[in-house]
């Protein structure tokens, strides 16, 4: 009875979704992806709140380091660390009904950043 459990949770486990994804009907939204999928897959957001942040340095391309001394790594070098960049931010609130989590969409510079989890949605 036991392992028969475990075999379940397990299974469950391998079949979710990235823990920064949403899923739309049969569409998935994930990291990365431009504002016009989302809102073509997820529809209309029933809030919407748009602002500029001010980050520390200016991104370079990314960069892979020698193999030998850390292994491969994507981390995005900056040119000066006293130079800004202006990041345009937009959170898409989707409420998706009584029976589902409200999610909020965090979007940079036009694309998804993150996923956040609210509590249950309500009736309109």
């Amino acid at each position: 009875m036991q392992s028969g459990r475990l075999l379940l949770l397990l299974l469950a486990i391998g079949f979710t979704e990235p823990a920064l994804a949403l899923r739309c009907g049969n569409k998935l939204v994930q990291r990365g992806d431009p504002m016009p999928k989302v809102l073509k897959y997820c529809g209309e957001p029933v809030a919407t709140q748009t602002r500029s942040i001010v980050r520390r340095g200016i991104p370079r391309s990314r960069v892979f380091r020698d193999r030998d001394l850390r292994g491969f790594s994507d981390e995005e070098l900056l040119i000066n660390d006293r130079s800004y960049v202006e990041v345009l931010v937009d959170e898409w609130t989707y409420n998706f009904g009584p029976r589902k989590l409200m999610r909020i969409i965090r979007f940079e510079n036009g694309l998804v950043a993150d996923v956040t989890e609210l509590g249950y949605g309500y009736r309109d």
